[in-house]
């Protein structure tokens, strides 16, 4: 039983030393997270209501058209946004109101 102990505790320290090691990446991982939730909320807040294209949203969020692009693309695979009808080359893109709420929502693959 001590020997099961003393591996919880190397295992523990392990653990700790890896995390020391990681920590700068964490923290880059976690400031990507927090800037991708503040874009698609923004996006999504810019969507209510109305029908935009990607170059619309971009210029109402601040964002580069190509970032909304890629944004765009995952909220319309996962449902929470559809797609309208065409606006010039572009297609229009509105919230879709019977989406999941988001803690429910993610890859149903």
């Amino acid at each position: 039983m001590s020997d099961n102990a003393g591996e919880n505790e190397s295992r523990k320290e392990a653990l700790k030393a890896l995390k020391a090691t990681r920590k700068d990446q964490i923290v880059a991982a976690t400031a990507r997270m927090k800037e991708q939730r503040q874009a698609v909320k923004a996006i999504k807040e810019h969507l209510a209501g109305i029908e935009l294209t990607v170059p619309e949203i971009a210029a109402a969020t601040g964002l580069p058209a190509s970032e909304v692009l890629w944004y765009v693309a995952s909220l319309k695979k996962y449902g929470e946004i559809l797609e309208g009808p065409k606006a010039g080359g572009y297609y229009r893109y509105r919230l879709n109101e019977a989406a999941p709420p988001e803690a429910e929502a993610g890859p149903a693959e």
